[in-house]
């Protein structure tokens, strides 16, 4: 974790797109690793190991340009339904499980772009001895997810393409702020999230959800912790007695199977039936990626019912996703399971 906060810190003080042009007048971009990558004018050819990083794409426009993909995103709903023949590009691997690192040279890519977890940096410096130009992002904040968007666009020779994802994105969060921004700290709901690891996995203060609870106008309950997703004890879940329970949807059943056992009964959220699953069945919105304006918009909207009486959430979702893939949610084929 340290060398990848220390990375972000050099990105935020270099952050602006491309440096200036080598001798042979191929632009070089600092990524979120402070790695100078010299890259193509317009990569053509993209390789994404990742899932978020693959959303990111399609979230800007590009998925046309990808030879490659992890293979988590092949089966991705809202990837298939935005771009079908991504079914039937290359697999790469997984982060989790590891990549092919032969299958990525092998598909000639002028752009690779890889995990700053895990050997994700080790990777990208083999791709570049290789005469393989990789960037490392790490989109675990939304100002971090917005320099994403900018070195990946840049990175491909089209930087007008992230203000326009970014400015969609924003237009649902100012919606959310101008909701729930009022709201002091000393009242705001206590949210618990539950990753896709299991109940007792919860994001930290680190994360991207946690800036997510917090842009929905809610505490994290594990806020004060550090690093990614943390194991915790069910005695400390009942400490922090959160008033909202958010689940991912990999963990919803056996999660809510758990939450029933009588030990938990008295938790705030279990006894005011305020446990909920995040509700898109196309990609997740609990995770890195612009579509995390959407969890944002949703969260807020459970978390302070009231003051949402007067919006139409799926309407706005339905709008966003318009401006993003011309296509609105419904259209695309989603349906919100747990909607206010």
């Amino acid at each position: 974790m340290k060398h990848v906060i220390v990375g972000m810190i050099c990105w935020m003080l270099l952050a602006g797109g491309a440096m200036p042009c080598s001798a042979e007048d191929r632009p070089v971009v600092t990524d979120m690793a402070c790695r100078a990558v010299t890259v193509k004018a317009a990569a053509a050819r993209l390789v994404s190991t990742f899932k978020p990083a693959t959303l990111c794409v399609t979230c800007l426009g590009l998925q046309t340009r990808l030879v490659g993909v992890d293979t988590d995103s092949k089966k991705d709903r809202l990837q298939r339904a935005v771009h079908p023949p991504v079914a039937e590009l290359p697999a790469v691997g997984r982060k989790s499980t590891g990549l092919n690192f032969e299958t990525i040279v092998s598909l000639h890519p002028d752009l690779v772009i890889m995990y700053a977890q895990k050997d994700g940096v080790a990777i990208a410096d083999r791709l570049v001895r290789h005469g393989v130009p990789a960037i490392v992002i790490l989109p675990e904040s939304l100002a971090s997810l917005y320099a994403t968007l900018r070195l990946i666009a840049s990175a491909a020779g089209c930087p007008e393409r992230s203000e326009q994802t970014i400015g969609a994105c924003e237009r649902v969060l100012q919606q959310v702020r101008a909701r729930v921004g009022d709201i002091p700290r000393v009242r705001r709901k206590v949210v618990y999230f539950a990753s896709s690891r299991g109940l007792f996995s919860t994001a930290t203060g680190d994360l991207l959800q946690n800036e997510m609870i917090e842009a929905a106008g809610g505490l994290n309950a594990g806020g004060a912790l550090h690093g990614y997703f943390k194991e915790i004890s069910p005695e400390q879940f009942i400490a922090w007695n959160p008033d909202v329970v958010t689940l991912s949807q990999e963990a919803s059943a056996r999660a809510r199977t758990m939450l029933a056992r009588p030990q938990f009964a008295a938790v705030a959220a279990v006894a005011g039936n305020r446990i909920y699953t995040f509700p898109s069945n196309l990609a997740p919105w609990d995770f890195p990626s612009p579509l995390s304006a959407s969890g944002i918009l949703w969260l807020a909207a459970r978390c302070y019912p009231e003051r949402f009486a007067d919006a139409d959430v799926t309407d706005e979702i339905d709008r966003f996703h318009r401006t993003l893939f011309g296509k609105t949610f419904g259209e695309l084929g989603g349906t919100l399971r747990d909607t206010p």
